[in-house]
């Protein structure tokens, strides 16, 4: 055997032959090129999911901390209140009051006495008026007991501006914001295990 007939046989293509082997070829590259298109298109796509979860979780933080601030909020006004109250009552009062006394009393009297003259072991009466004129200082404090009932009957004006500091947590509202802020929470922390 010679190295001739070893060698396979070549045969000439037809024109069949290439036109279709043509065809495979420009398919093969078009399924490539549609590939790698493809794949570009994809890791952009991936690319933008992860920007876009990365805003979401930075707006999220930022709601949760805005509800947070909403939720230690207080919503302050002003009542004013502009009325008159009728007051018709007895008050009672049972009680020992001091009652300083500072005064001077004048006195201008004549008093008639009698004066007893003792002349040897006699004693004899004698009869006389005696001018008094003076004034007698008192001062001093007398405890005065009283037990009194004492009739009000009044209107008194009332006008007041009453300042209201109403938490948002202790109100209804309170325990919305709290579950809406923990969805919040739980959304976020969701997102940065899942996200890429």
């Amino acid at each position: 055997m010679t190295t001739k007939e070893l060698q396979p046989a070549t045969m000439p293509l037809s024109n069949n032959v290439k036109a279709f082997l043509s065809f495979l070829l420009i398919l093969v590259i078009a399924s490539l090129a549609l590939n790698a298109f493809l794949m570009w298109q994809w890791l952009g796509f991936m690319q933008q999911v992860q920007v876009m979860g990365q805003q979401v979780q930075i707006a999220a933080d930022k709601a949760v901390a805005d509800l947070s601030d909403f939720e230690n909020s207080s919503i302050t006004f002003t009542v004013p209140v502009r009325d008159n109250i009728e007051v018709n009552a007895n008050v009672k009062y049972k009680g020992t009051i001091d009652v300083p006394i500072d005064l001077s009393v004048p006195i201008d009297e004549e008093v008639k006495t009698q004066i007893p003259l003792k002349i040897n072991d006699v004693t004899i009466p004698i009869e006389v008026t005696v001018p008094v004129k003076m004034n007698i200082p008192v001062n001093s404090v007398q405890k005065v007991n009283l037990d009194l009932t004492i009739p009000i009957k009044t209107t008194v004006p009332i006008n007041l501006d009453i300042p209201v500091d109403i938490k948002l947590s202790e109100t209804g509202l309170g325990p919305y914001i709290g579950q809406f802020r923990q969805m919040l929470q739980q959304m976020n922390e969701t997102l940065s295990t899942e996200l890429p």
